[in-house]
């Protein structure tokens, strides 16, 4: 990616945490840096972020219009596991191209099989604000936990 320049609009977003209820299904306790979340994924990335030292805030909500002829109402709320605190990074897929990421989705879903639900709103999140959340499932959030990484870089 050569000369790469954050396309990100932060205008009125308040980067603060907003509680979402989140609270393990299976009753395990999931707090990592006195922060609950629901699944193990989410935990388990919680955990690398930190370990790594990206500043991250779990939970920001995002208000975004719907996209035209949706049939979901006028505004859509989404509000992604992790956003690195206005900062871009320099994601590098496995097939080598990279992409600017804002922040991380945590599925429980197998690699690539995300809702259309999901994949609409980051491509929302994206459209409207130039903010890109990276989806990842949760068999991926395990992987790059072994190995201590992940496969990106300050923009």
């Amino acid at each position: 990616m050569k000369n790469p320049v954050d396309p990100a609009d932060w205008t009125g977003v308040s980067v603060k945490s907003t509680d979402v209820g989140g609270h393990s299904k299976k009753g395990l306790s999931l707090v990592v840096d006195g922060v609950q979340y629901a699944t193990k994924g989410e935990a388990i990335m919680a955990r690398l972020l930190l370990d790594l030292g990206i500043a991250f805030t779990p939970n920001v909500k995002f208000v975004l219009k719907a996209a035209p002829g949706s049939k979901t109402p006028r505004s859509v709320v989404y509000v992604p596991d992790f956003i690195f605190d206005k900062k871009a990074f320099i994601w590098r897929n496995e097939d080598g191209s990279e992409e600017i990421v804002h922040g991380i989705e945590a599925k429980g879903a197998h690699a690539g099989h995300f809702t259309p639900k999901g994949r609409e709103k980051v491509r929302l999140l994206r459209s409207q604000r130039g903010i890109n959340v990276k989806l990842m499932s949760e068999d991926e959030i395990r992987e790059f936990a072994r190995q201590g990484a992940l496969p990106m870089r300050p923009l």
